[in-house]
């Protein structure tokens, strides 16, 4: 082969890692590190294994293409040491950009690696040279088996390309879970628990006699090759189990037999025949593989992506989907140029070129219209970019090396019709055309609606006229900037406006900006860019990104725009306006409950409805729409959740990309537009800052409570709303630099004024936030505090777990911690049997070892998912495929037997001591528990009242339980986690995190006494190979966690946990821990002693300020508190009762 196609491929191939390092292309600003501070090494940085593999991958092609491409001009060695210098000035180059863009992070070992990985490719290609002892191995293994001839190769590469697609994401681990995941689909349809999949079964087939008759076709003859295929091809499946997220299935190895009995027969058709049979069998592969249905309760149409790549850049699992729609049309290419007399090669690949484009992008169109499918135009792309490198190697075959093709030399038996292909032809578009029908027939669901007896929101239409009395006729109608707004921001941060002024280069530049500029400063932009791009935006994903800037545009520069230009904006309001309408009511069926709602169509609605309202008669239907959805569905689930005290349901980083930006948002355009002003009227809202403040640990990171991944994420309305409150303590937790506005599309000014860090230790030492029922509490408001949580309340359906009753303790470090990661994947087996569940959350568990129902299947042909029975609570919300949120809170309410998980029955909370008294016995049974349906569960537990209290003046922590199985042979586990492996002496035991030189983390211990029941067996579980140990089985997903949790070093998921058994069989138990937590090294000084007498029981601790004597009256949520000051101290004795 000449040089010049692998240097153009390598050219091509280096466009592309440009355009996947800077993805996406926008969003830059200036850097805020040194351009080469990502030079400098940081010992002890943990690495990711499956990012250092991909980004050795990444480069390995693109050191083989230069090696290939300079070699004949250069020598090997010169070549190779090119191809280095060149793939390394690349990657330093693409390094120091990415410190330009927030999202990308310089680093050293992407540069090492990158560097590696283009050794590597150079040299696979400097020992494949025939003249290398390797090279001339596999030149000689090659000639024996294969023609010698460029189609030859590109088959061969064909074949690996689909090998490397079923291997993918080709990090492996030995590790005894791993393997079993990857033996899990096997074992258990041979023993009956999945069913077989026919239709995986077929795709197998299909792909497999596809690939073995492309490789007969290019063998030599009289060779045996059919075994080589079949033996090459065995390997690859096998080599799927230790890799990790691939599995082995029956399907794989019942196709390969499939196959292993009908290529033989295949193999006597003529040539020609053959290659039609292959070319239609692996069409037909990826045409079913593209229409079958994806059957799961909650996935929803996705809108058509154009931006190419955007789905496969995130993880090294992307690269498997880039091999899957490689390698059909690689081998496509390969078969026509077979098949084809050499006349009509070109005009062949032509027209094959525009089929295989008209082809993928009907399919991938066609999934729009699929649930659960991703239509991306990437997928449009590689096919036809796989088609044109194949066909173009193979028209470039060296003229004396090109064999005679299938149309040249098809002498094989017959004349007429026979020898022309045509019942081959036939056969193979009959089978084409069944698996078409097949696949267009099997059932779709119709999962937009959710459960069949969950509600909609009503039609615009459906609902009555609104009045807005005081509705702002005039524009701008949403937020604006003020004339004093404007001269503050010339005087203290003019760098600011005049990166606006720059980004919008004249009319030219960013929307946002081009729109702020031309406001502030009317005639200094050129608007008829503007207003071309507006006319020209369509609609797409859920149509935020679209319609905010139209409804911005069009109210802030209302009057700068002609009559028809504003008519013609107005139409396309109306249109965003209805495209919105139907995504939140009809497509999405967003729920006031989940942070997509938030995420941010709702805002969007908001500001066409308020921008287009009066303005055009069709923006009445939408603006009862908006009112309606806003009034009468948001609002009262915002009263629901927050309470009086504030606060939200989902975790982690979920409140700063949902609620999070609309808490502050969605009010203010209200006010803007109305004068209706929530902020005086709502109690939750100035309660949502305080919620933000309590979160906060002594370390500055937030509390771990439902799925979270990140805990420092910044919450978008936290500044202006703290602004509108006057909330120091919250605006401090981050105050910014310089002066900016806080809120899209305008918020108030920050103000230095707010900017206290002692403004938090004013806060009360503890609060219940009564929507949640999640209390928190703290000794003081230092980094050296004690910090405790406790949990029990309703269940709101999105990203929160089934962990009511639940605590956690922190003091110089995670104690007892809530366990788990959110992660690898949402719904991968760790999430879902560990972190999701009871199991891992300082609770109680009864377990009932007939409560083994799996879960519903989550798409159609699919089997129940089998879900560990970890004896926790009833399995409700996001996650599990039982149906869609709620809507709003009547359906919330319609619903509530399922929903109401417990209560504060009993909440005091005074200068010295917190006491919650709860009912959690909802969490694990309702009117619905008892057949042991998968949600609902056996009926396992009658009661468990759970009394928590917190002295913060001796730091001691008291854990009361009250509760009663349905059978007394159902066993009861009390639950404590930690991350570091606890000591048991008897009924004590303690457990320490080691000191960080970071804020907060001074190190800690946690003691415990476990007073009843009497004589418990207190055990340890965890440790390698049991760290996520439930129901028999540690969930870790092979070394994938660890892989996740380097990544996130502050996800603290644990790796043990104490468990407090009864040893005798009962109907009813009691159980009593003291928590004691101190600094690392340092016991506690308290004496406990357990109190049972006169039909009451209780614990006496005397502590380094006084001793409290606590009873309890088992049977009722009744309970007193004697305190007794010790001799140095002031005060009289004192009695709580409750």
């Amino acid at each position: 082969m000449r040089a010049k196609p692998f240097l153009t491929l390598a050219a091509t191939y280096g466009l592309l890692i440009v355009y996947g390092s800077l993805f996406p292309l926008d969003r830059w600003q200036n850097a805020e590190v040194p351009l080469l501070d990502f030079l400098r090494p940081e010992f002890g940085q943990r690495l990711i294994f499956t990012d250092l593999v991909l980004n050795v991958l990444v480069y390995m092609p693109l050191g083989l293409l230069l090696v290939m491409g300079l070699r004949r001009f250069l020598g090997i060695l010169n070549a190779l040491l090119v191809a280095v210098l060149m793939g390394g000035a690349l990657s330093f180059t693409l390094e120091v950009l990415q410190n330009y863009i927030p999202v990308r992070v310089s680093s050293l070992s992407d540069l090492l690696t990158n560097l590696i990985g283009t050794v590597l490719g150079g040299m696979l290609a400097a020992i494949l040279q025939p003249d290398m002892p390797l090279g001339r191995w596999l030149w000689e293994w090659r000639r024996y088996w294969f023609r010698p001839d460029v189609l030859s190769s590109l088959g061969l590469i064909a074949f690996g390309l689909w090998s490397l697609s079923q291997l993918s994401p080709l990090a492996p681990s030995l590790g005894v879970g791993n393997l079993y995941h990857g033996l899990t689909p096997l074992l258990q349809t041979l023993a009956g628990q999945m069913p077989f999949d026919a239709l995986a079964a077929l795709r197998y087939i299909l792909n497999l006699t596809g690939l073995g008759l492309l490789v007969t076709a290019i063998s030599r003859p009289g060779v045996p090759v059919l075994r080589v295929f079949l033996a090459s091809a065995f390997i690859v499946l096998l080599l799927k189990v230790p890799v990790v997220s691939r599995q082995l299935s029956l399907e794989a190895l019942v196709g390969l037999a499939s196959v292993a009995l009908l290529l033989p027969l295949l193999r006597t058709l003529p040539p020609r025949h053959r290659t039609v049979m292959a070319a239609i069998a692996i069409l037909g592969g990826f045409i079913l593989s593209a229409l079958l249905a994806v059957d799961d309760p909650e996935a929803l149409p996705r809108s058509f992506n154009w931006i190419p790549f955007q789905g496969y850049l995130p993880n090294i699992k992307g690269l498997a989907g880039i091999l899957e729609n490689l390698w059909p049309f690689f081998a496509l290419a390969i078969l026509v140029k077979l098949a084809t007399p050499p006349r009509l090669v070109r005009p062949s690949l032509w027209l094959g070129g525009g089929l295989v484009a008209a082809l993928t992008f009907s399919l991938e169109w066609h999934q729009q219209f699929q649930p659960g499918r991703y239509p991306d135009i990437t997928d449009v792309l590689l096919p036809l970019a796989a088609w044109t490198i194949a066909g173009w190697f193979a028209t470039r075959d060296p003229a004396d090396a090109s064999p005679p093709t299938f149309a040249e030399t098809d002498t094989r038996g017959g004349t007429g019709m026979w020898r022309s292909g045509l019942p081959a032809t036939i056969l193979g578009i009959a089978i084409l055309g069944t698996i078409l029908i097949v696949a267009v027939r099997l059932p779709t669901p119709n999962i937009q609606h959710g459960r069949t007896d969950a509600p909609w929101l009503p039609a615009p239409e459906a609902l009555p006229a609104i009045a807005l009395p005081d509705f702002r006729i005039v524009h701008p109608r949403l937020p604006a900037p003020t004339p004093p707004e404007i001269r503050r921001l010339e005087t203290e941060n003019p760098r600011w406006l005049r990166q606006h002024r720059s980004r919008a280069r004249g009319g030219q530049g960013a929307p946002d900006s081009v729109i702020l500029i031309a406001y502030i400063e009317p005639g200094s932009q050129d608007l008829h860019p503007l207003y071309e791009r507006l006319l020209a935006t369509k609609m797409s994903w859920r149509g935020h990104q679209q319609a905010k800037p139209l409804a911005l545009a069009y109210d802030w520069l209302y009057d700068q725009w002609t009559e028809t230009q504003r008519e013609a904006l107005r139409d396309k309001l109306v249109e965003a306006g209805d495209y919105l309408i139907h995504r939140i009511r009809e497509q999405d069926r967003l729920s006031a409950y989940n942070v997509y709602l938030y995420n941010s169509p709702f805002q969007a609605l908001m500001a066409v409805s308020l921008a287009l309202y009066q303005d055009d008669p069709r923006g009445e239907p939408i603006m009862r729409f908006t009112h309606d959805l806003w009034k009468n569905r948001v609002l009262p689930v915002w009263r629901q959740i927050m309470g009086e005290q504030g606060g939200w349901h989902e975790g982690g980083e979920y409140v700063g990309i949902g609620i999070g930006q609309a808490v502050y948002q969605v009010p203010a355009l209200w006010r803007a537009a109305t004068g209706e002003d929530l902020f005086r009227t709502e109690p939750g809202l100035r309660g949502f800052l305080d919620f933000l403040v309590y979160r906060t640990r002594p370390d500055g990171k937030h509390f771990r409570w439902g799925d979270a991944g990140f805990f420092n994420r910044e919450v978008p309305d936290r500044l202006p709303l703290a602004i509108e409150y006057g909330h120091a303590a919250a605006y401090s937790l981050n105050p910014p630099k310089h002066l900016v506005p806080t809120a899209w599309p305008w918020g108030p000014s920050s103000d230095d004024a707010l900017d206290d860090s002692t403004a938090s230790a004013r806060l009360p030492w503890a609060k219940l936030f009564d929507g949640l029922g999640l209390t928190v509490a703290r000794s003081d408001w230092t980094p050296n505090a004690t910090y405790v949580t406790f949990k029990v309340g309703d269940n709101y359906w999105s990203h929160s777990h089934l962990d009511q009753g639940a605590f956690t303790v922190y003091r110089g470090g995670a104690l007892a911690i809530d366990s788990g990661l959110y992660g690898p994947g949402y719904g991968t087996d760790h999430h879902m049997n560990y972190t999701y569940q009871t199991i891992a959350h300082n609770t109680l568990t009864v377990t009932d070892p007939e409560d083994t129902a799996p879960a519903p299947p989550r798409r159609k042909g699919d089997p129940p998912r089998p879900i560990a029975n970890d004896g926790g609570q009833r399995r409700i919300g996001s996650g599990w495929g039982l149906g869609p949120a709620p809507v709003d809170l009547a359906e919330w309410q319609a619903n509530r037997e399922i929903y109401h998980t417990g209560k504060i029955v009993k909440a005091t909370i005074r200068d010295d001591l917190l006491v919650m008294v709860a009912d959690v016995t909802p969490a694990y049974t309702n009117l619905y528990s008892g057949p042991g349906e998968f949600s609902h569960r056996t009926r396992r537990v009658e009661r468990f009242w759970r009394t928590f209290i917190y002295d913060r003046t001796d730091d001691a922590i008291i854990v009361f339980d009250q509760v009663t199985a349905t059978r007394a042979d159902f066993l009861k586990r009390w639950l404590l986690h930690s991350q570091n492996v606890p000591r048991i002496t008897g009924n004590r035991f303690e457990l320490e995190v080691p000191a960080q030189d970071r804020q907060g983390r001074q190190g800690g211990r946690l003691t415990g006494y476990v007073l009843l029941p009497r004589n418990a067996y207190v055990q340890t579980i965890g440790g390698p190979g049991f760290e996520f140990f439930v129901d028999g089985r540690n969930y870790d997903e092979g070394s994938v966690v660890a892989e996740h949790l380097a990544r996130k070093p502050d996800a603290e998921p644990g790796a043990w946990r104490i468990e407090v058994i009864p040893v005798n069989d009962a109907l009813a138990h009691q159980f009593l821990v003291v928590l004691l937590p101190t600094d690392q090294g340092t016991p506690p000084s308290h004496q406990v002693q357990l109190f049972e007498a006169d039909g009451r029981i209780g614990v006496d601790i005397s502590g380094p300020q006084r001793t409290t004597r606590w009873r309890f009256e088992p049977g009722t949520l009744n309970g007193q508190v004697q305190i007794l000051p010790d001799a140095l101290s002031v005060g009289s004795e004192e009695r709580l009762t409750w």
